[in-house]
């Protein structure tokens, strides 16, 4: 039987591990590879608006319309993610797989 691991996000708690990849020209059904999609979270910088507002076209498809910020979130999406942030932060120091120090640290 073959395993794989795929890591909880600490933040919504949906998993994620390696990507499979598909690019071999005429044949995209073919695995040419995998990725960890951590990896690409590492270059994520966060210097974005809060969210994106997006339009439904029909049939299951979705256009971006345009970015919003955190006082236009009339949904109260922030205040809940703010919370889990936070919580985050504290079970990761309870549970000492982060220190005090990197967290000030990064709050540099």
């Amino acid at each position: 039987m073959t395993e794989w691991r795929e890591p909880f996000c600490p933040m919504c708690g949906r998993t994620m591990g390696k990507r499979n990849i598909y690019l071999e020209p005429g044949k995209p059904w073919t695995k040419t590879g995998e990725e960890n999609r951590w990896e690409a979270t590492k270059d994520f910088t966060g210097d974005k608006p809060f969210g994106v507002v997006k339009g439904s076209e029909g049939r299951g498809s979705m256009k971006l319309l345009r970015y919003y910020d955190v006082d236009e979130d009339t949904e109260g999406y922030f205040p809940l993610m703010k919370a889990r942030l936070l919580a985050v932060v504290s079970e990761w120091l309870a549970k000492g797989w982060i220190t005090k120090e990197e967290v000030q640290e990064a709050m540099k």
